[in-house]
């Protein structure tokens, strides 16, 4: 049997990506949450929000990771997906969805166990802090594959001019991740600028699907948006989770080169991603079937739904 386990900070495109894995991957088993957008108590609060408005609470299991990077490190990005996590869309929600989940416990990342006759592919969505512990925790025979929105190779950081958020967050971590031997795919920022979602097409969104779920994906990516526009002149965003997801997905529409990747967890270039080309166990994306990227975006992640 095959199950995902998705590991994610919450922030706005964590949002869309979660819900276009429950339409699309038919077994999410568990999410773990991880400081990065947010801190990691708002990350699991966003997480609860989101199995709610699912209808996924008796299915998924939601379980508290890492409030730090392994080396102590801690930076947020509120300036980004707001204080709340989702562009201050919270204020929107029902009073019943806020206590339901004001009401809900969650456990910690040391609960995790193994799962009889399982493989398991593990999506990061966040800094890799909770990877290497998720694997521990689930045995590392059982895992199938990692995938990770993370890195820059070929194109400038949106951290620094060297390192993507994700790699910054917690480079140790990924180098410990990559360090594994277990298949990688990573899904880099030079990929996710390739990819545009419109302000447009995310509002349209609400015609075909009225529900608290959309509205609040919709509203969240407002604010987004309007960060894109001021540092990136668009108006619109980079899907950069959603990918990710996309590439579990059908991997066989995407483009690869594989070879060994090193992260630097020096504080000169912090996060920097580097690839050695040749056979190895890492792949990255670079390319692919982006008309279908987009197709796949142009609806609410609810339409997908068999």
């Amino acid at each position: 049997m095959k199950v995902y386990h998705i590991d994610t900070d919450m922030g706005v495109d964590d949002g869309l990506a979660l819900a276009l894995a429950d339409a699309l991957l038919r077994d999410v088993h568990s999410v773990s949450t991880v400081f990065g957008n947010v801190s990691v108590d708002i990350a699991t609060r966003n997480a609860l929000i989101f199995r709610n408005l699912l209808g996924r609470a008796t299915s998924w299991n939601i379980v508290k990771g890492a409030s730090r990077a392994s080396d102590g490190f801690f930076i947020g990005a509120d300036r980004v997906h707001g204080q709340d996590g989702l562009g201050g869309a919270t204020h929107t929600l029902g009073p019943a969805v806020l206590e339901n989940v004001a009401r809900e416990t969650v456990s910690d990342l040391a609960s995790t166990t193994g799962l009889s006759g399982s493989q398991v592919t593990i999506i990061g969505l966040g800094p890799a802090t909770n990877i290497p512990n998720l694997v521990t925790r689930y045995g590392p025979s059982a895992i199938e594959q990692i995938i990770l929105m993370s890195g820059a190779f070929f194109d400038r950081g949106n951290m620094t001019p060297d390192a993507e958020f994700n790699a910054y967050c917690d480079p140790c971590a990924l180098q410990a991740t990559l360090d594994l031997g277990i298949p990688v795919t990573i899904v880099p920022l030079d990929v996710c600028r390739k990819v545009q979602l419109s302000r447009a097409t995310v509002a349209a969104y609400t015609r075909n699907d009225n529900s608290e779920l959309t509205k609040l994906i919709v509203a969240s990516h407002m604010q987004y948006m309007d960060f894109y526009r001021t540092v990136e002149a668009i108006d619109g965003c980079f899907p950069h989770d959603a990918i990710a997801v996309l590439a579990a997905l059908a991997p066989e529409r995407f483009f690869y080169v594989s070879g060994k990747v090193t992260v630097a967890c020096g504080s000169d270039f912090r996060g920097r991603t580097e690839v050695d080309l040749g056979d190895a166990h890492v792949k990255i994306v670079t390319g692919g079937e982006l008309a279908w990227v987009r197709e796949m975006l142009s609806r609410p992640p609810h339409s997908h739904r068999a």
